[in-house]
């Protein structure tokens, strides 16, 4: 499990640390968040908060670029404050017990976009603290 730890840190960082060549950064309540690839139909983005470094996986956001209405997602860390009893896969296939449901509404309907979401642990409810994103540009 340790080692698992390590790589999803490593990669995490790397994804981090090649953010300048992104379309999307945001800057938001918990940090920066990044819009780093495209798998499929699924946004991954990443994020760094004071505490804690993850991905957001957003089914169906995927080369939607204008009129963005809500998504429903799971963000991953490779640590957090509740460790489910499932795990999710993680951008590099690996899994982890520590994520969550992930709900943003895109509040502009151009690109770039602010936009708020909600997010719970593991498949409880979604905790009422809105995270909000502003572009960086």
């Amino acid at each position: 499990m340790k080692s698992i730890s390590i790589i999803f840190t490593a990669l995490l960082g790397l994804a981090v640390s090649t953010t300048i060549n992104a379309d999307e950064i945001w800057d938001s309540t918990k940090g920066k968040v990044v819009y780093e690839l495209d798998i499929g139909p699924t946004a991954i983005w990443s994020y760094r908060t004071e505490d804690y470094v993850g991905l957001i996986h957003l089914v169906g956001l995927a080369g939607i670029h204008t009129n963005r209405g809500s998504y429903e997602g799971y963000w991953v860390q490779n640590d957090s404050i509740k460790e489910c009893l499932t795990q999710r896969p993680t951008q590099n296939g690996e899994t982890t017990s520590h994520w969550g449901r992930f709900h943003i509404r895109f509040i502009d309907k151009d690109f770039p976009s602010r936009w708020e979401a909600h997010w719970g642990y593991c498949n409880d409810e979604l905790e009422e603290a809105t995270w909000e994103g502003k572009p960086t540009s």
